[in-house]
């Protein structure tokens, strides 16, 4: 009897232990894919990542909601963001927050503009599918 319950804790935890493994891979994913659509401007598909209920707050401490955000996309000049580095951190089944650090090309007028920030991303997973409520960057440095 306590071989079986042993066997069956056991399994229990590597079961977490890969379906957490799964989740944090989903979500750097979801961060490249959310990357991966600023010098496209891609806001279709920005849109499907971002929960309806999404803020952005941005360097200056001014909240954004989700449609203002993709007003934002509209506008910039992002040629390219690079994940220097990435960390994801699984708080509950359905909640995770995701660290990264970027370098990032935009475009102001003729003149390039090379900087590098952070964020955090917070995660929830909403009807099996993760997605993306809030995010606070900060600007590091910018040339």
């Amino acid at each position: 009897m306590t071989r079986l319950l042993l066997s069956f804790l056991l399994a229990t935890m590597l079961q977490s232990a890969f379906a957490q493994n799964r989740d944090i891979e989903t979500l750097k994913q979801l961060n490249q894919d959310k990357l991966n659509t600023l010098p496209k401007k891609d806001a279709a598909t920005l849109s499907k990542l971002l929960a309806d209920d999404y803020v952005y707050i941005d360097s200056r401490g001014i909240k954004w909601k989700k449609t203002d955000f993709l007003y934002l996309l509209s506008i910039s000049e992002t040629i390219s963001v690079n994940i220097d580095s990435s960390e994801v951190r699984i708080l509950a089944d359905n909640v995770g927050v995701l660290t990264a650090y970027t370098t990032f090309v935009m475009k102001n007028g003729i003149k390039e503009i090379i900087g590098h920030n952070c964020y955090q991303d917070i995660y929830v997973k909403r009807n099996d599918k993760w997605m993306a409520v809030a995010t606070h960057m900060n600007l590091l440095n910018a040339k």
